[in-house]
């Protein structure tokens, strides 16, 4: 194992680590000396250190990320890996420490080591460490390990060749106010540990005393008319001033008044609100709430521009959080400059400082050392109030110490420090430890164990903490709902309960915490390490629709009569992403219950395994299973359906059917000409939208009437004689006119734009239709007398059990026949081969009325749903589908055998179908 420091070794700046393991070489982080006259680390020793196969990074500030475009550009093959909160901080951080280097190259007329160009390269090709926390490069295993300090902050645990290396990057055991403290790792035993020390000389004073001091001293110069800024790392302790100053206020412990935010603060505070989940509980629910906790609306203004910096400093006095923290450029440079020689001012200093930095020095001032500042070229006498306040995000020197104790490595190297530091800590450290100062440009070579060199010191044990159910914190994880239609929805776990065996965890539906008793869980997904957002747009998008992705596995490499967990399924179908594994799981736990096996854990969850049969199978193959989100729920199916059809010249509106006995809904589009619609756009139609919604498609016959006329009557130009007869079995609009000369092109048009004929009575036209009756007789004989008649069709109902409702003579254009009034058309269809011979008995045609007996219809319906189902309203009659629809009441617990039963029962009554 070889370690090179070529930066941030023997300073804090510039942290850049070379790692050679088992052959593999490492770089970890490439930072920049951001005021600095050189403020690359030494990159050039690269090459003769062999190059690198990649990167990764600890976490996201400049003097860890600023110099990567120019390694990148050196070495373009070699992958970066860093967290997805890193990466998102990144864009930010990159994108600012680029404008702060151009500046100062141009100041001092010398080239900038890398373009923005190169900047923009690089960020396009970091990559996020997987979800599981753990990374092989080359045979190099990489595990990831909290390091708090910042969002997304990690330390790196790297086993290679029999040797163990642990790297910390910045450090903070002490919870802040956003984010939890370093987790220590104790199940890694390493051989060396390269930690930082940048406050390895002290012992940090009272947190609390410290927000109180801070919270009340801002208050007080707020209170007596002027501005107080503090300057703050725009990522990491600008989100903890935030907090501090607003929670203050929300206990009532200082006055309320507005908090003024510019820089680089604004973009990273929505940042952190996209991560909840690496956040502490009380913050992550806190966002959920009320979306935002750092920049809360009428409380917190964000500074938009240079001339809105110059409308607030003229209007009402409040606290101006702005970076940097060390006054070198940027927005709180800008502010200190115009508040510093007033004395109802205060500069507020909460972090680290530089030797070399406006704000060390503005501390020395305050110290009786100094009168004056230099900001930006000019000299300022300061009056206002300077005073300083330790919120630090790094370890201190007891901390370090303890750390080390617990991790007992054979070599410790001090790195991220000033002398001082590194020098007071490696004193305190145990020589069994093997304390090292680091110095740039340095190489420290370990030889493995077993060769008797080097790492070979006793490993010294101090005791192991509990984790737990730490292990969940992190996990997408699958609950059931408890009422209702017991759903499966995700949550993710933030926080544990060890006492209770409860997990505190973020629903993505509701946008709320829960607490979740490990027993609840019905399955787990895996580690989720990027945003909120998009897992809940990912997941939430499944649950509502997952037939897509469920359509495109093949489910035939699953084997019969093996039983699988979820991981081995997804990795036998290649589910690699959170959302087909999240689609998988939904189908398995479709299964039959007897397919499915759980066994208890010892933390008290029982995750389930999966049996596989040739049924089983079947019905995955064929998706005949009751899958959660198999078909998009009504109202975005329907949306769905208007969004593709809205330019459509002949669409009206749609509308969804459950059917009774049937698994799958139906969409239901209504045209004003449906018949105009041809079979092959027909088709094309229902393909899209079957496959964008899981839903069949059906199409009404239901016609514009109104509209059938008034296109006739624009294309002939004149007005229409009496009343049109609308022959709907037929097709047919039949009109009381004289055709004109034109008369084919005008059917041939009418015909195109609505599907119907057109046809006309009078004299001459030989293309007029009469709607023939259902029956004719066969012979010649004479009609019977009318009431012989009505009681012969009684006598005839009787005889075939039928009921009729009314019986009735008609005489059209000449002709007589007997019109029937059964219960609705659909049922007197059954009834067509009885007619004729009834046609015969009474010596007429006998036809049928196309109306139903809604009434009758509706009462019958009634009468058959049990109370039980607790019917909304009044069933509703649809003529043209022939259906009954009823809506049961909320949470009705519904038998699909019962409701099939019923609607059989009502279909063979009145010849309509039953619909939910």
């Amino acid at each position: 194992m070889k370690i090179t420091a070529l930066g941030g070794g023997s300073e804090v700046g510039a942290s850049c680590l070379h790692v050679e393991l088992n052959g593999v070489r490492l770089l970890v982080d490439a930072g920049m000396r951001m005021h600095h006259h050189d403020p690359m680390p030494a990159v050039g020793m690269l090459e003769e250190l062999g190059g690198i196969d990649a990167i990764v990074v600890t976490h996201a500030h400049a003097d860890h990320i600023g110099a990567l475009p120019f390694v990148q550009a050196m070495y373009p093959e070699a992958p970066i890996y860093a967290t997805f909160p890193t990466i998102d901080l990144m864009r930010i951080m990159m994108k600012d420490s680029y404008r702060i280097l151009e500046a100062r190259c141009r100041l001092e007329q010398r080239l900038p080591p890398y373009t923005e160009e190169q900047m923009q390269q690089m960020l396009g090709k970091v990559l996020a460490f997987p979800s599981s926390g753990q990374l092989n490069i080359k045979g190099v295993e990489i595990s990831l390990y909290r390091a708090g300090h910042i969002l997304g902050a990690v330390m790196f645990g790297m086993v290679g060749g029999g040797e163990r290396l642990l790297l910390t990057g910045d450090l903070s055991f002490r919870a802040g106010r956003t984010i939890p403290g370093a987790k220590v790792p104790y199940d890694f035993r390493p051989d060396v540990v390269v930690m930082e020390s940048t406050y390895g000389n002290r012992a940090h004073v009272d947190r609390s005393m410290e927000e109180k001091r801070l919270a009340e001293h801002v208050a007080e110069v707020v209170a007596a008319g002027g501005f107080a800024l503090v300057p703050a790392f725009a990522l990491g302790r600008s989100q903890e001033i935030l907090l501090i100053l607003q929670d203050y206020m929300d206990k009532g412990l200082i006055p309320s008044f507005p908090i003024y935010v510019d820089g680089m603060v604004t973009p990273i505070c929505r940042i952190y609100r996209s991560y909840p989940q690496y956040l502490k509980g009380p913050v992550a629910h806190r966002i959920r709430q009320n979306h935002d906790v750092f920049l809360t609306e009428g409380r917190c203004i964000a500074v938009r521009d240079v001339q809105h910096r110059e409308q607030l400093l003229q209007g009402k006095p409040g606290a101006i959080v702005a970076s940097s923290g060390m006054l070198i450029g940027g927005a709180s440079q800008w502010y200190a400059e115009r508040l510093i020689e007033n004395s109802s001012n205060a500069i507020f200093i909460t972090g680290y400082q530089d030797e070399e930095s406006p704000g060390r020095k503005l501390l020395a001032l305050a110290e009786g050392k100094e009168q004056t500042l230099e900001l930006n070229g000019v000299i300022h006498q300061v009056a206002c109030r300077v005073d300083k306040y330790a919120l630090s995000a790094h370890a201190d020197a007891m901390e370090m110490t303890r750390f080390i104790e617990q991790l007992a490595p054979a070599h410790t190297l001090l790195v991220h420090g000033d002398d001082d530091a590194r020098s007071q800590l490696a004193q305190r450290l145990d020589h069994r430890f093997g304390p090292v100062l680091v110095d740039n440009g340095e190489t420290y070579t370990f030889e493995p164990r077993a060769s008797g060199k080097g790492s070979k010191g006793k490993k010294y044990r101090y005791g192991q903490a509990e984790t737990g159910l730490e292990g969940w914190i992190g996990q997408v994880l699958l609950v059931r709902q408890t009422d209702g239609e017991r759903l499966i929805y995700p949550v993710i776990c933030t926080g544990v309960f060890g006492k209770t065996r409860t997990l505190n965890c973020q629903d993505l539906r509701k946008q709320r915490m829960v607490k979740i008793i490990v027993s609840e869980v019905v399955e787990t997904l895996g580690m989720w390490a990027g945003s909120i957002q998009e897992l809940e747009e990912i997941l939430l998008g499944i649950s509502k629709f997952s037939r897509p992705e469920l359509e495109r596995m093949n489910w035939g490499l699953l084997q019969d009569g093996h039983q699988y967990d979820l991981g081995e399924v997804c990795e036998r179908l290649g589910a690699e992403d959170i959302g087909q594994r999240f689609a998988v799981a939904l189908a398995l736990l479709a299964l039959p219950d007897r397919l499915i096996s759980r066994v208890s854990n010892t933390d008290g969850s029982a995750l389930p395994r999966y049996g596989i049969d040739d049924a089983a199978l079947n019905a995955l193959q064929t998706l005949q299973l009751g899958i959660q989100g198999l078909h998009m729920d009504m109202a975005t199916a329907l949306d769905t359906a208007r969004e593709l059809l809205q330019d459509h010249a002949r669409f009206l509106r749609c509308g969804g059917e459950v059917n009774a006995g049937t698994v799958q809904p139906e969409i239901v589009l209504y045209f004003d000409f449906p018949d105009a619609v041809e079979p092959t756009e027909r088709s094309e139609i229902a393909a899209v939208l079957e496959r964008k919604t899981g839903w069949k498609v059906k199409f009404s016959p239901s016609v514009r009437q109104d509209l059938l006329v008034d296109v006739a009557r624009a294309l002939i130009g004149q007005n229409l004689n009496g009343n049109p007869s609308i022959m709907r079995e037929k097709r047919q609009l039949v009109l009381d006119i004289r055709p004109s000369s034109d008369w084919d092109a005008v059917q041939r048009q009418f015909r195109e734009m609505t599907g119907y004929t057109l046809q006309s009575k009078q004299a001459g036209d030989a293309n007029a239709v009469i709607a023939a009756p259902a029956a004719v007789p066969c012979g010649g004989q004479q009609p019977m007398e009318a009431n012989r008649a009505q009681q012969e069709v009684k006598l005839w109902a009787r005889e075939i059990a039928a009921t009729i409702y009314k019986a009735g003579m008609r005489t059209e254009n000449g002709s007589i026949r007997m019109e029937l009034h059964f219960i609705s058309p659909q049922l007197a269809g059954r009834y067509t081969e009885e007619m004729k011979l009834l046609a015969n008995r009474i010596g007429m045609p006998v036809s049928y009325t196309p109306n139903p007996k809604q009434n009758e219809i509706i009462a019958i319906a009634k009468e058959l749903v049990p109370a039980s189902w607790g019917v909304v309203k009044t069933p509703s009659i649809h003529m043209d589908l022939g259906v009954v629809r009823i809506k049961p009441g909320e949470g009705a617990a519904i038998d699909s055998i019962e409701l099939a039963a019923i609607a059989e029962k009502l279909r063979i009554l009145t010849g309509y179908e039953l619909t939910i």
